[in-house]
């Protein structure tokens, strides 16, 4: 497949704060969680506040941050005989948008698989664009995509229903290299086929950034125990290996390969986000 620029398709001024990054894809495993939670570890070092909201029933996101992450459960089978019960259940997320506001800081939204649509409906129904500007919020639509067809169908799609509602809001596209490379795949392929389909018309208007692999099972490791990508990279080692279990040279490479891709997808975020406006922080 021809090579592209992946890094930064177009370059925008950066997003200031308050700002609300909505995290679209209708995929599960697609890399969500992840950059949910670098995004705010990367918040937390520079003292921005965080408001972090997920709409799903997974526990993964509070057994990482903590009980203050917002957690909005959809009932299909409630919502088929009452309608109004799902646009009701969205109102947690405005309040955190709300107060992420008042704090300028960062507010940040997963929508979980077949989320992001219903979320889209309720942003239309509720004029959201509207309720941001007056916030002074700066909406971002962000979109993990890997290499299988299914992603990124799924991840254009929900991205161009936000897009939809939220027309000036800037579109963020992350290559995840999880499972390789967009320009390492056949021309001939379905993969391909779908890249050219779906995320090449949506490149001239977004930035794209990368998400590198982690090298080998290093994170899982981590995650299982419920740390956080930076408190990775300041745990002792001694620290490392009473919760993996590893041995000390392979716990020294395991936390080596979260601080390298931690360093690189902190590069990515302060390309869209100025996270170091300290004159704003302290009024």
């Amino acid at each position: 497949m021809p090579k592209h620029k992946t890094p930064n398709a177009i370059k925008l001024a950066l997003a200031n704060l308050p700002a609300a990054a909505i995290l679209a894809q209708d995929k599960g495993g697609e890399g969500k969680s992840l950059t949910v939670l670098a995004a705010a570890d990367r918040a937390r070092i520079s003292g921005v506040p965080t408001m972090v909201v997920q709409v799903d029933d997974q526990g993964r996101l509070p057994k990482m941050l903590g009980p203050d992450v917002v957690t909005i459960r959809i009932d299909p089978k409630a919502a088929r005989k009452d309608p109004s019960l799902e646009q009701r259940a969205f109102t947690p997320l405005y309040h955190s948008l709300e107060a992420a506001a008042a704090a300028k800081g960062l507010a940040i939204v997963e929508f979980g698989a077949n989320m992001s649509e219903r979320g889209a409906l309720w942003a239309g129904m509720v004029d959201l664009e509207e309720e941001l500007e007056q916030m002074g919020m700066t909406p971002l639509i962000v979109t993990p995509f890997g290499t299988s067809p299914e992603s990124m169908r799924l991840g254009a799609r929900a991205a161009t229903s936000w897009l939809a509602k939220l027309p000036r809001a800037r579109l963020v596209l992350i290559e995840n290299e999880r499972d390789g490379l967009i320009e390492g795949l056949h021309p001939a392929s379905d993969a391909a086929a779908a890249y050219r389909e779906t995320i090449v018309p949506l490149r001239p208007h977004a930035t794209v950034l990368r998400m590198p692999l982690i090298e080998g099972s290093s994170w899982r490791l981590f995650e299982s125990a419920g740390v956080r990508p930076a408190d990775v990279v300041s745990l002792p080692i001694a620290e490392i290996m009473k919760l993996t279990g590893l041995p000390k040279p392979e716990a020294k490479i395991a936390r080596g390969d979260v601080a390298a891709w931690l360093s690189v997808v902190f590069q990515e975020f302060d390309s869209i986000i100025d996270f170091n406006r300290e004159a704003d922080h302290a009024d």
